[in-house]
């Protein structure tokens, strides 16, 4: 008997347990989960889905919102389900700030349609939360903060098509649309052209892309959502961006915000109560997670398009190893129970990171489409209509900048984010300043501003004279040990500067390298995070070829020797203040690592990348053709710098390497007017073009720019203590070469450029030495420094200015810059502005765009001192009358052009004007004689007919011509001439009709 007392105890204690455990559960979430449950015992089909969402809506008013973004090709809708609580208006909530800072969340699932169990989830979420919209305060806090957006099927006529208890997808699977075609496939790459009309033009976004594909692209670019997921099967991992990479092989493809896409991956993973597992479906993801190229390339995807093309973070989440499950024995209820919590906590994430308002401080009116820009973190966000903005950060203390059109930029530093409420993200407010920047600016800036230039200028010239020592003398010096820094160290070191000098410095990588080193960038400027209107850029790009070592070394000497001036020296503050400066220390890592490892340097493989390719012949091949001139050469028509997208590049025509890659993609975002990339083995400045004319047999190869192009490598040579005296190893006239008159170059970076984009490039070779040993460093560092300096602040010559539209006064951007008799353009950026370094002369300015008809500024006077200030007011094209008028005026304008350089080739005008000159006095004599004879002819006739029309003049003096004055103007009547019907003789001019008679 005793001996049961511990069984008896051993039940009681387990049925006591299980009573609490009931307690926890209510009757009335024990029924909710239970209806919920009935709901997943079957797959629901087309029919159905509409019907359970028309019911829904019809029960829950006040939380639902029941609309579709479009058809498929066999017309069924794609459905989409609003969850908010209260599903207000536009109008309705326009002034409540708790509405307007409202998050948007999405889901999409079964985008390919034998892909099931994303959509039998969406189905039941829908249902869960309106089940539990009062009674759960977690479902009722969810619903008041977030707004829901939920599309079970993108593709349902794939669903319709697909077979229950097929896992593998073999066709016909349903997998595509009705027209067979991959809707994850379908949308926009960056590494791939937008598609061709059938007339052989670009197509815009859209063109020729799936229905489905259409309307799911308008309904992202319309909403701004926050944070998004869409559902797929057929393995169990969350993947994360990006999913493309531009060579399509599997490698892992690093985002800007790759650390909180592998967070908010690892969060869904952590949550599902089985995708952290390690090893699912045959698969092994680390957590649970993968990046998405680096499981396998997909081209054209969802995932990638949200981000790249909206605010939109976005992961894929891949929830079953079977695509089609069968619904049998409770499957469906059990994939609920594993995914629901992951679902919802995923949802809260959208509170995390920042959000707030952006307004004009005058008006207190919304910003829409400011720029959010996070330091560090090459991905900006836009605000919305009602100048709302969100932005996902990870805990952490960041540098967020606002930039609007028309406003004057705005930073918020060490902004720290904690993420401590997963219902409310940090509000942080920015109120802009209006600027002048979209309306011309005042002749007081412009006068300011050319008066900095020339003390800029001034500082020049100084150093390319006799009195170079005495400026540098003014400098303080970086405080370090000159050595080489490997990768670690020059990161280190980077950092370290950046955290030093945080309001004039920032840090950012375009890219990596072969193997996988990020290749950065340091931005000095007042306002390092943002393009100031009106304000030019300009960059160095060191050690390219690996082994070519002092270039690196000296461009991390000048972000300091920069840095420590700034505020203490006159020329350097002004430098910093007015220009942005970008500096890459290394191009190629990977190579520097290489050559410094080995025993003997520069006479390996450390001149290339991990690949084994000179990176320097490595960008796209130049094919030039002859210009007008009879001396220069020009760039075909098919190579522009109107054709710069990064697509063109990234086709199998070009197999670039990521280093390069990352360049070009760098050269077409930001707006660089003048760049000069260091190497390394000579002592030179070297200048465009380095590739030559097919079969040329000229020893140069000069660029329309020839004469800027000397006179900024002149810049350079003339500032470094040695370069000019033609001393080196190897001669070169005072220290500059054309790069074809030395040796041809094909695919090198300073061509490409020029040619691609508005940035003027040369390539200087900094030392005879590819990699001197370190104590000679200081050695370099010291013969550099000044020409460093001098030749970026070449960036203040020229001509600059803005392009406005003459009617709204909004910038306009990309258009192009034309100086006439130079065959190459710029384009103005994105705030109207346009830089343009010409050497000294007089110059006709033209400035195109498509829908506007050009304007030209003649006879613009370009000095060695300030820019020229140029603006521009297109006026946009209305009618085919005024194309009508703009095409004659253009002929007018090929005219006078043509006429005008006729003129100037004086030699020639003057030997044709003396000839044509001799041939009409020859005409007049001719003429004058046949008169004379004529006048004989016509008297002797007199003497011999009756018949005459005027009487013989007479000679008395009385019978002469009368000249008389009526109505103030004079009249001559001749007294011999046959009557005219009208009593009265007619003026030239009459005062009553203010019009002339004859035209």
């Amino acid at each position: 008997m005793y001996r049961n007392i511990p069984s008896l105890s051993y039940l009681l204690f387990l049925l006591i347990y299980s009573s609490l455990v009931y307690c926890q559960r209510s009757p009335l979430k024990v029924e909710k989960d239970s209806a919920v449950y009935e709901l997943l015992k079957h797959y629901h089909h087309y029919d159905e889905l509409k019907q359970l969402l028309n019911t829904w809506t019809n029960s829950y008013t006040k939380l639902t919102q029941l609309f579709s973004v479009g058809t498929t090709n066999k017309g069924r809708e794609l459905f989409v389900m609003r969850l908010t609580s209260p599903t207000t208006t536009i109008n309705d909530d326009e002034h409540d700030e708790f509405q307007l800072l409202k998050p948007k969340f999405k889901w999409i699932a079964n985008m390919h349609g034998d892909e099931t169990i994303g959509r039998e989830m969406m189905i039941a979420l829908i249902y869960y939360l309106l089940l539990n919209s009062k009674s759960d305060s977690r479902i009722n806090r969810l619903l008041s903060t977030t707004d829901i957006y939920i599309m079970p099927s993108m593709n349902p006529d794939g669903f319709e098509q697909a077979v229950e208890g097929s896992c593998d997808g073999q066709a016909p699977s349903g997998r595509e649309n009705s027209l067979n075609i991959d809707l994850n496939r379908d949308f926009p790459s960056p590494y791939q052209s937008l598609k061709s009309m059938t007339n052989g033009t670009r197509g815009d976004l859209f063109y020729g892309r799936q229905q489905e594909t259409i309307a799911v692209m308008k309904w992202i670019l319309k909403e701004n959502f926050v944070l998004s997921a869409n559902l797929h099967g057929g393995s169990l991992v969350a993947s994360y961006p990006y999913d493309e990479t531009r060579t399509h092989q599997s490698i892992y493809a690093e985002s800007p915000d790759d650390d909180l896409f592998r967070f908010l991956a690892h969060t869904y993973a952590e949550k599902h109560s089985t995708m952290n597992k390690r090893v699912e479906c045959g698969e092994q993801f680390t957590d649970g997670i993968t990046n998405g190229a680096n499981w396998y390339d997909v081209s054209g995807g969802m995932q990638d398009f949200n981000y790249l093309h909206s605010n939109t973070f976005e992961i894929t989440l891949e929830l079953s190893c079977c695509k089609y499950p069968s619904s049998n024995d409770g499957l469906l209820q059990k994939e609920w129970d594993k995914n629901k919590e992951a679902l919802l906590t995923y949802m809260e994430m959208t509170h995390f990171g920042v959000k707030g308002f952006i307004r004009d401080t005058l008006t207190r009116t919304g910003i829409s489409g400011a720029l959010i820009q996070i330091q560090g973190i090459l991905h900006p966000v836009r605000s919305v209509t009602s100048g709302a903005y969100w932005r996902l950060l990870l805990p952490g203390s960041y540098n967020i900048t606002v930039t609007a059109s028309g406003y004057i930029a705005q930073t918020k530093h060490n902004i720290n984010i904690i993420n401590e409420n997963s219902t409310n993200a940090l509000r942080l407010d920015f109120d802009l300043q209006p600027s002048t920047q979209d309306m011309p600016i005042s002749a007081e800036n412009i006068s300011a501003i050319n008066s900095i230039y020339d003390t800029l200028s001034n500082y020049a010239k100084q150093l390319t004279s006799d009195s170079r020592d005495e400026l540098l003398r003014t400098l303080l010096e970086p405080t370090v040990n000159f050595q080489y820094h490997i990768y670690d160290s020059l990161v280190t070191k980077l950092k370290e500067l950046n955290a030093k000098y945080p309001n004039i410095t920032t840090l950012y990588t375009i890219g990596q390298s072969v193997e996988k080193r990020n290749l950065w960038v340091m931005i000095i400027s007042d306002h390092p995070l943002i393009h100031e209107a009106g304000e030019p850029e300009v960059r160095y790009v060191g050690n390219v070829h690996g082994d070519e070592t002092v270039g690196r070394e000296c461009l991390l000497l000048l972000i300091e020797y920069l840095c420590i001036n700034y505020q203490k020296n006159d020329y350097i503050t002004k430098l910093i203040d007015n220009v942005r400066i970008h500096i890459l220390p290394t191009l190629n890592p990977d190579g520097f690592e290489y050559d410094y490892k080995q025993a003997k340097h520069a006479e390996g493989k450390g001149r290339l990348n991990s690949h084994d390719v000179d990176l320097n012949r490595n960008f796209p091949r130049i094919e030039l053709e002859q210009s007008l001139k009879a001396d220069v050469a020009k760039p075909k028509t098919e190579f522009s710098n109107n054709q710069n997208r990064l697509d063109k590049f990234s086709t199998g025509k070009y197999l670039l390497e990521p280093e390069v890659h990352a360049a070009i993609h760098w050269s077409l975002i930001y707006p660089f007017v003048l760049s000069g990339n260091l190497h390394g083995g000579a002592l030179v400045a070297n200048y465009p073009f380095d590739s030559r004319i097919k079969d040329s047999t000229r020893q140069e190869s000069k660029s329309p720019d020839d004469s800027t192009f000397v006179m900024l490598s002149k810049s350079y040579s003339q500032a470094h203590r040695q370069m000019f005296k033609d001393q080196s190893c190897i001669q070169f006239h005072d220290g500059i070469t054309n790069g074809a008159a030395w040796y041809v170059i094909e695919g090198g970076m300073q061509d490409w450029s020029y040619v691609y984009t508005s940035n003027m490039e040369i390539t200087i070779e900094v030392g005879c030495e590819k990699y001197p040993k370190e104590n000679e460093l200081e050695i370099y560092w010291n013969d550099n420094k000044g020409a460093l300096l001098a030749f970026m602040t070449q960036v203040v010559h020229g001509i600059r200015g803005f392009v406005f539209d003459i009617k709204t006064q909004t910038a306009i951007s990309g258009a192009s810059i034309y100086v006439h008799g130079i065959e190459h353009n710029v384009s103005s950026y994105r705030d109207g502005d346009f830089f343009r370094i010409l050497s000294p002369g007089i110059y006709d300015i033209t400035a195109e765009r498509n829908g506007y008809i050009s304007e030209t500024k003649r006879n613009i006077l370009v000095t060695n001192q300030s820019s020229t200030y140029i603006e521009f007011k297109l006026k946009p094209k209305y009618s085919s009358d005024v194309e009508t008028s703009d095409k004659n005026s253009s002929k007018l304008e090929k005219i006078y052009n043509k006429s005008k350089e006729f003129v100037l080739h004086r030699t020639l005008f003057l030997i044709i004007v003396g000839i044509l000159a001799l041939t009409f006095a020859m005409i007049f004599g001719v003429i004058v004689l046949y008169l004379r004879g004529r006048s004989y002819s016509i008297i002797s006739s007199q003497s011999r007919v009756g018949f005459q029309r005027y009487e013989p003049i007479p000679q008395d003096e009385n019978d002469t011509f009368t000249m008389s004055r009526n109505n103030r103007h004079k009249t001559i009547r001749n007294t011999h001439a046959l009557p005219s019907d009208s009593e009265e003789d007619e003026t030239l001019f009459s005062p009553e009709t203010q019009r002339a008679i004859f035209a």
